[in-house]
């Protein structure tokens, strides 16, 4: 009896995760395990909605030509993909794809997942870009020195003026331990005067 209610759980739970199956792609289900999601050869320019049970995917030759960052960090259960054939446009948006696919179990066809653009890397083999070859990725702010010499001058001169302020501290402490010194252990206070007389 527990068998077949397990065999029952393992269909229904099979049948819900070919229904999540990207409608441009087909699926099939390994065992238990998880989808095969094939969306190779589907003229597609985007990466579609893909099923977190995903262990195979498939998106070799279509119109790919950049993803999205975050858009495959879903998929966990991978084990093999094949990326191949796509006209990717390698500029800094590529990084993302790059270090995903570096991350990845089995790759197939890792010498066929090629940039198209630009000329500079064009045909060129994602597993051969070392990033020195894209045009610059990020621009740093640009070095003005004069807004460096006002910030350095300011914490200059805060520096200086606390250090002033400390000196003057240890000043006043050393007078006042001096008096300390100088001074009988118990001085009577003018009150302390005043109620001695009245006696």
């Amino acid at each position: 009896m527990s068998r077949i209610l397990l065999l029952l759980l393992l269909i229904r739970h099979s049948e819900s995760s070919i229904d999540l199956c990207p409608a441009s792609c087909s699926c099939s289900m390994i065992e238990t395990h998880g989808l095969i999601v094939n969306c190779s050869s589907r003229h597609l320019s985007a990466v579609p909605d893909l099923p977190v049970t995903t262990v195979r995917l498939y998106l070799q030759n279509n119109q790919l030509t950049t993803v999205a960052p975050g858009t495959l960090d879903h998929l966990v259960s991978l084990q093999e993909v094949d990326f191949s054939g796509n006209p990717w446009n390698c500029d800094c948006s590529i990084l993302y794809l790059k270090v995903w696919l570096e991350s990845q179990p089995v790759q197939r066809n890792p010498a066929n997942v090629q940039c198209a653009t630009p000329t500079l890397t064009s045909m060129k083999a994602f597993q051969d870009l070392t990033g020195n070859e894209m045009p610059r990725c990020g621009r740093p702010w640009p070095i003005k020195c004069k807004k460096f010499f006002v910030r350095d001058l300011y914490m200059n001169g805060l520096v200086v003026v606390v250090l002033i302020l400390m000196s003057y501290v240890a000043r006043i402490a050393r007078k006042l331990s001096c008096r300390v010194a100088v001074s009988p252990k118990f001085p009577q206070t003018t009150f302390a005067k005043e109620s001695n007389k009245s006696k």
